[in-house]
């Protein structure tokens, strides 16, 4: 492929994960490379915010790299923004949590090797204040069995005939892991989960371990009748949602109200 179709993707991150100064160094060395680079403000709040933007890049008949966290949670993440997986020899991943900012530079240096291409510098920016802490589901382990979605009290699931969806990622509370903690397959990922592991995205996963830290957190959430606290939760999410849903209707009420006092 001639070198002006290879673009270059990096994630500045706003989580914890990858220092200031990595992210720094990195950044810097990118905007003078003689290639496509375009900038990511924060991959996950854009494949929750602007998923036909990334769905357009990774659209585009073009070889790409793209720099950010784990490879797996990267790929979940760009599938979620597609609509389906994105894999094949067009996309290929550099973990910047797992290497160091030279070892990032020389895997870009390798990659950029066949020539000079055209410079081009781009940024799409999510601006929102929001932390983009929410549920990423990896379908490949999940099951469908729907125990996130009765656990989690401010309604990010629904579960459907076929599959659990994340509907509301903004509902997630910052920095609560909890369902993916007593998912049963490992299956849920916090890209910005700062303890790693598989809840954090990372590839290796020890399987027996995962099972007794489930069987323990289970425990410490659920107490032993499972199926009863699942339902207690599932009347109190219901309780909650109801309660929102009437404070916004008091709000804009009194909205209405004011605007017609002004007229």
């Amino acid at each position: 492929m001639d070198q002006i179709n290879r673009h270059i993707l990096f994630c500045n991150c706003k989580g914890d994960r990858i220092s200031a100064d990595k992210l720094n160094d990195i950044r810097e060395y990118l905007e003078k490379v003689p290639f496509r680079v375009t900038i990511l403000s924060d991959l996950c709040g854009l494949a929750a915010i602007k998923r036909d933007q990334l769905k357009k890049l990774t659209g585009e008949s073009a070889e790409i790299l793209m720099i950010g966290c784990y490879p797996r949670t990267m790929n979940l993440l760009f599938g979620q923004a597609s609509g389906s997986g994105v894999t094949g020899k067009s996309l290929s991943y550099l973990n910047m949590i797992e290497s160091t900012a030279g070892e990032v530079i020389k895997e870009v240096n390798l990659f950029c090797s066949t020539g000079p291409g055209n410079k081009l510098i781009n940024e799409i920016n999510e601006d929102s204040g929001w932390p983009s802490w929410y549920p990423v589901i990896d379908y490949e382990r999940c099951t469908g069995c729907g125990q996130c979605a009765d656990f989690c009290l401010f309604g990010v699931y629904e579960k459907t005939h076929k599959r659990v969806i994340v509907i509301n990622p903004g509902g997630c509370k910052n920095q609560c892991p909890a369902c993916a903690r007593i998912c049963p397959s490992t299956a849920i990922i916090f890209p910005k989960y700062k303890n790693g592991g598989a809840i954090g995205g990372s590839e290796k996963i020890d399987e027996m371990a995962e099972l007794k830290r489930q069987e323990q957190d289970i425990e410490s959430f659920l107490g032993n009748d499972i199926y009863h606290s699942l339902q207690e939760r599932k009347l109190k999410r219901q309780s909650i949602i109801k309660e929102e849903a009437m404070k916004k209707a008091y709000r804009e009420r009194e909205e209405y109200l004011n605007q017609n006092r002004k007229d």
